[in-house]
């Protein structure tokens, strides 16, 4: 295990968090408009803190582990980095509440469905309790013995470990977690929503879901060697090739191309995502998967400028 440092520890627990929340605030920042024709700051600052906090509290417990791996001595040397990071969770956790105080409390119910499996990710839940608290629950309340047969497992439950299952979580919430956060904040109606050319909601809400999807692919292409040893099943694991889950990629960035061709801003982006599949790869630098993240955000702005600009 390397070294941890300063600059790898407040990359990974402020600053990534920070880089890879600016596509949720890009993409509400669209889908607002689409609904409202407006930017409605409360589901804007609810989805982009709980991306903050999600990766923030899973970079942070990797770096407590790797700190904790080198001593006491190490420890004591980044205690004032982890106040610091825990002040930058409180931060983005007051704005979190204060958005969801202003907001219908609708918005509070999905956003809670919605991040769950973001902040339990690595949780292990074991689920050998239910069988227990039952058996007692009908004991108490019909005073007989109960022959129960507790569920066998090898172990907790663990969301990561669900095979093939990390990039179709992302992608939901990701893509259809945003979209009915901004949804149950505005209160509208999706289906006479305010007219925003070229975009439509449907279009906006698959190829968004789509891509956040194709990206954690990619991320996971990166990684298959560790993976594959470390036994996390990944669907490039699964799929054993690094090479098929490429074509697999591109045939499913094309289809979204095929299916709306009337978009630029949709054809340009999933066009770029090809291109950096075939692209970027094992040996890539890890700052370079941040074009990946932002394969979408980039066409998003780039409409919105053409748009301030008069140039539609």
């Amino acid at each position: 295990m390397a070294t941890p440092t300063i600059s790898t520890f407040v990359g990974s627990v402020i600053l990534q968090p920070i880089v890879v929340a600016m596509s949720s605030l890009v993409l509400s920042s669209l889908l607002s408009y689409e609904i409202a024709g407006q930017l409605d700051w409360r589901p804007i600052t609810v989805c982009v803190t709980c991306d903050i906090l999600a990766v923030s509290i899973d970079h942070l417990k990797d770096q407590e582990v790797a700190a904790g791996a080198w001593g006491a001595a190490v420890m004591k040397r980044f205690t004032p980095l982890f106040h610091l990071a825990y002040i930058f969770l409180a931060l983005n956790m007051s704005l979190l509440v204060m958005a969801l105080c202003r907001s219908p409390p609708k918005m509070a119910l999905v956003t809670a469905v919605f991040t769950a499996p973001a902040f339990l990710w690595a949780t292990p839940i074991d689920f050998r309790w239910i069988g227990t608290v039952s058996k007692r629950f009908i004991r108490a309340n019909y005073d007989q013995e109960v022959e129960y047969d507790s569920p066998k497992s090898n172990g907790p439950f663990v969301i990561k470990r669900v095979p093939g299952m990390k990039a179709i979580f992302d992608g939901i919430i990701r893509g259809c977690g945003t979209f009915f956060v901004v949804y149950s904040a505005l209160q509208l109606s999706w289906q006479s929503a305010h007219d925003a050319p070229p975009w439509t909601i449907i279009e906006t809400i698959i190829w968004s879901t789509v891509n956040r999807t194709c990206h954690c692919i990619m991320t996971d292409v990166r990684d298959y060697d560790e993976d594959k040893k470390a036994g996390v099943p990944t669907i490039p694991v699964l799929l054993e090739s690094p090479l098929k889950t490429r074509i697999v990629l591109t045939v499913v960035q094309a289809a979204i191309i095929m299916a709306f061709p009337c978009n630029p801003f949709i054809v340009g982006s999933s066009s770029f995502a090809i291109a950096l599949v075939w692209i970027l790869g094992k040996d890539s630098p890890k700052v370079y998967f941040r074009l990946s993240v932002h394969s979408q955000s980039i066409f998003i702005v780039i409409y919105a400028v053409m748009f301030a600009l008069d140039l539609l």
